[in-house]
């Protein structure tokens, strides 16, 4: 009987009489089919696997027997667990299910019933309680950004900063890992993923991030483009980015859920609590992440530490020799100090580079200038002030090239040519470096003043600057000249006494003979 056919058919909403005339039975053949079938809670579409033998014996057991008695019955549970393990198929399991069956002397179900089974006791809620998701140990790592923030105190201002935290989730074990961060940005993002790894003891091959711009820059059905810091990231670690479809939060279900249990077992309890550094709020999480990670199971045998300790880190890949640093590029143009402009601050080059163009490409160590593709310096990455210097002395050119091109003396001569003040500021700060060359840059723009403002009003402020601080610097003079040019705009005469005491000398001189004649 074609029992498969009577429930399509009318599931597709086909009078009882038309179904049992393509079908070719009576109708109270297909009454009955129907009836029973409702009975069972059988409906279509079918399960897998499920054919007219199968529907049969469940629509019409035999008299006084069980469709499937004397058979071998299943362990679910073990079949459930050997799922999760990397290429283990149903197949396989109901292969070593009949040997074991045969050697029992009892009689195995056939492949269809054996898969029928077993999904129908994952859908019952003795397999739902029971029942793992069926990742492989070792294959995926989850990671986004929680909702909730953390917050730090500024000590010099009393402002609370918002601080972002990433999670990270490996889903067989639902073992976490969690870090705060002052932004989202893609340094932060990189950084999120080798402390990740590093917490885990290795990589995974695949990870699943969202869409966020610091990792995706495109995901659509045809085309999947990543950041270059993201994609390198990546690479180092031999692991392949899935970002999970947009609008579909069930594609990395283990880290939504374990981002909510962050928010309210790691985040929440510290929210009273005053952390003046990230570093400080780091250590809390990580104290309140280990007793996560540590907690027994409700549903499930172990923890989330003991999962992955005993079945989960040997599977995963070893991490590289080093963790990936993030490489910043920028092109840039040698200036006349042989000095690159990077970050704010200034790092040398050989002088025979001046006006070049060059690439710089930096880690948190260090900084690499090259030319040409070749390698023309290497320094350690300065996180001083802003417009630090780095200077290998190496790169210097000799005394006679400094005398032939740009030196201290020269700038000394220029300065004096605008007056005494000047001259006294120029030399003040071509004196505040350990290299004269680190302040020529300063020096040229002091001496740009008095070609946009003239050079009276360089006089007057570098004179106003001698006064008010013994350390003048090229800021100082720019914020005073531009003081005194308002003041001349304000009023004309205003700014009669930056003639000099000479000048009010020699008019003095004039009026003392001009009274004795």
């Amino acid at each position: 009987m074609r029992y498969r056919e009577i429930l399509r058919l009318s599931a597709h909403g086909l009078s009882q009489a038309n179904v049992a005339w393509s079908v070719g039975c009576s109708a109270s053949t297909v009454n009955e089919t129907l009836k029973r079938a409702a009975e069972r809670g059988v409906s279509w579409p079918l399960p897998e696997g499920c054919d007219d033998a199968w529907l049969g014996a469940e629509l019409f057991p035999r008299t006084g027997r069980r469709a499937d008695a004397g058979k071998a019955p299943i362990d679910h549970e073990l079949v459930e667990r050997e799922l999760s393990r990397k290429g283990v198929t149903l197949q396989l399991l109901w292969a070593e299910y009949c040997e074991r069956a045969r050697a029992a002397g009892l009689e195995p179900y056939m492949y269809t019933q054996f898969c029928y089974h077993h999904r129908k006791w994952a859908r019952s809620p003795e397999g739902e309680a029971v029942m793992r998701v069926r990742w492989v140990p070792g294959e995926v790592t989850q990671v986004d950004w929680a909702g909730d923030t953390a917050s730090v105190l500024d000590a010099s201002t009393g402002e609370l900063l918002p601080v972002y935290v990433f999670v990270a989730s490996l889903p067989f074990s639902e073992y976490l890992f969690a870090e705060g961060f002052p932004d989202m940005a893609e340094r932060s993002w990189v950084r999120a993923h080798v402390d990740a790894f590093a917490f885990f003891g290795g990589s995974t091959p695949l990870v699943v991030p969202d869409n966020a711009k610091t990792a995706v820059k495109s995901n659509t059905l045809s085309d999947l483009v990543l950041n270059e810091q993201y994609h390198a990231m990546c690479e180092h670690y031999r692991t392949a980015c899935v970002p999970a479809p947009p609008r579909t939060p069930r594609a990395k279900a283990g880290v939504e859920m374990n981002v909510g249990l962050v928010e309210r077992q790691v985040v929440a309890p510290l929210r009273d609590r005053v952390f003046l550094s990230v570093a400080e709020l780091n250590r809390a999480m990580a104290a309140r992440v280990r007793e996560v990670n540590s907690r027994p199971f409700q549903k499930r045998a172990g923890s989330r530490e003991s999962v992955f300790l005993e079945q989960e880190r040997a599977r995963l890949q070893p991490l590289p020799p080093e963790p990936y640093e993030m490489v910043e590029r920028a092109a840039a143009r040698v200036g006349f100090s042989y000095h690159v402009r990077f970050d704010r601050r200034y790092y040398s080059v050989p002088y025979q580079y001046v006006r070049r163009e060059v690439e710089v490409a930096a880690t948190a160590a260090r900084v690499k200038v090259t030319c040409g593709g070749e390698v023309i310096a290497v320094h350690e990455r300065s996180y001083g002030p802003e417009g630090d210097y780095v200077t290998d002395g190496s790169h210097m050119p000799g005394r006679h090239r400094d005398r032939a091109e740009w030196s201290g003396d020269r700038f000394r001569s220029w300065a004096a040519e605008k007056g005494p003040a000047a001259a006294e500021v120029c030399d003040r700060i071509l004196r505040s470096r350990q290299y004269e060359e680190q302040s020529f840059r300063s020096c040229r723009a002091l001496l740009a003043l008095g070609e946009k403002h003239g050079d009276d009003v360089l006089e007057a402020a570098c004179a106003e600057a001698l006064r008010t601080t013994g350390r003048p610097s090229y800021k100082t003079v720019k914020a005073l000249a531009a003081r005194v040019v308002e003041q001349r705009r304000a009023d004309p005469d205003a700014h009669a006494y930056l003639r000099g005491a000479d000048y009010y000398r020699s008019i003095d001189e004039e009026g003392e003979g001009e009274r004795d004649g």
